[in-house]
């Protein structure tokens, strides 16, 4: 996917399969961080709403929120998601994937 600064859609969906391979359901008793920078850095965007998890393929999609690019710099990001059981308080993850995040042409960088 091509996301641009200034842009909110398209939502990002993820799959995060299981170490067998299956799709968890996440569609309920779980919350959701996603963290977006570089290695050994403070994360630039930090997230927490708008990510909702779903038992099926894709089983989490975040939706962005308006302005939410708007003071990052092009670039390709680490994105990194974590999945947290309402019920135990344990994490899952962080499902790590590349984030390339473009400038419109004519715009500033």
């Amino acid at each position: 996917m091509t996301y641009y600064i200034g842009s909110e859609l398209p939502d990002y969906p993820v799959t995060w399969r299981d170490s067998a391979g299956a799709v968890p359901n996440f569609a309920s008793g779980w919350t959701f961080t996603l963290k977006l920078g570089f290695p050994g850095r403070a994360p630039v965007l930090t997230k927490t709403t708008g990510i909702t998890g779903a038992a099926t393929a894709p089983n989490i999609t975040v939706s962005w929120d308006a302005g939410e690019f708007d003071d990052l710099d092009p670039g390709t990001y680490v994105l990194e998601l974590f999945a947290r059981q309402t019920s135990s308080g344990k994490d899952r993850g962080p499902l790590v994937e590349l984030f390339p995040l473009h400038a419109a042409i004519g715009e500033a960088s």
